[in-house]
């Protein structure tokens, strides 16, 4: 297969850390044929979207290996199989790479599915299981969020709907003297949407990571904060531990199983605090080697074997 990964910049990318690495590292092993590009590298020409790729060059100890453009665009239409595993932030630019990608979803094997990528908002998403989620407002006026904070007496966490890794969330209360200018700063004074939630402490019921393949929990494993944060981002200096699935967790899963399948989220990250989805990622789902260092395991070989099978399915239901 000719496969073509939408990704982000590799440079200074920990191994130890990417899954997207370990995904192409085997499907590489298994003689595909792998590439890779970004957003910016895509473009529509010819009635097919086009982009700029880069051959993959990967070792398991040095990771990725310098690999030059190449100078001619590819068709993308002609590929058998692309995998979108671009990062937030969800910007314009994202939106216009999906609707590219959309264009041709009858005729390539596309995870996850461009449209429902753009509908899954990883923040919003999990509102569509109230029964898992704390007491929620989105909106972009401060005013709103300073009353549902107030009425709730409870801490809460703000945050952005289109970034990740933790980046612009912050806890606050209703006696915060602070509060006001957080939600008009976080707002950007009435221009931008935020969810405000009520705040469930990570360091006490641990931030879990659970990793879903076609309605399926593959793993988990456990983050916890630094002592001076309570984001549990490893990005930020949170720490990993081993969380094996609970009962609970297969619960979940179910639960939501069926509006992933629906909307063609094959490969997904799901977040919880306690008893409640934090955020239902869609975009790039981190967890494998992670979950493989605790397990033992190497669910890059799930992911390869449901690449290979889905796509014949694809191809069969298109004769």
């Amino acid at each position: 297969m000719k496969i073509a990964f939408l990704l982000y910049p590799t440079t200074g990318i920990k191994i130890d850390e990417d899954s997207s690495f370990w995904i192409m590292f085997e499907l590489k092993k298994r003689g595909h044929e792998v590439f890779y590009f970004e957003s910016k590298d895509l473009f529509w020409a010819k009635k097919a979207p086009y982009a700029y790729l880069r051959p993959t060059k990967l070792e398991a100890k040095r990771g990725y290996l310098p690999s030059p453009q190449r100078r001619d665009a590819a068709d993308l239409s002609g590929f058998d199989c692309i995998f979108i595993r671009k990062e937030p932030p969800f910007d314009q630019g994202y939106l216009y790479a999906l609707q590219l990608l959309g264009l041709i979803r009858e005729k390539v094997f596309i995870l996850n599915d461009p449209q429902g990528i753009a509908m899954a908002n990883e923040k919003i998403f999990p509102l569509l299981f109230p029964g898992y989620c704390s007491e929620s407002l989105v909106t972009e006026n401060a005013l709103e969020a300073k009353k549902f904070i107030r009425n709730l007496r409870k801490k809460v966490v703000v945050k952005p709907l289109d970034e990740k890794g933790g980046k612009g969330i912050f806890s606050t209360y209703s006696g915060d003297k602070n509060l006001s200018s957080f939600l008009e700063i976080a707002t950007d004074f009435g221009k931008r949407k935020v969810i405000v939630q009520r705040f469930i402490e990570a360091a006490h019921h641990g931030d879990k990571r659970i990793l879903i393949l076609n309605g399926r929990a593959l793993g988990a494993f456990g983050r916890k904060p630094p002592r001076d944060d309570f984001r549990a981002n490893l990005s930020i200096g949170g720490s990993m531990y081993k969380s094996p699935l609970s009962r609970w967790d297969l619960e979940l899963v179910e639960a939501i199983k069926r509006p992933l399948l629906e909307s063609g989220l094959w490969f997904v990250g799901v977040d919880v605090i306690g008893k409640y989805i934090t955020e239902i990622n869609v975009t790039s789902p981190a967890g494998i080697p992670e979950i493989n260092y605790f397990n033992k395991t190497h669910l890059e070989q799930q992911v390869a074997d449901f690449i290979e099978t889905e796509e014949k399915v694809f191809r069969a239901s298109r004769i």
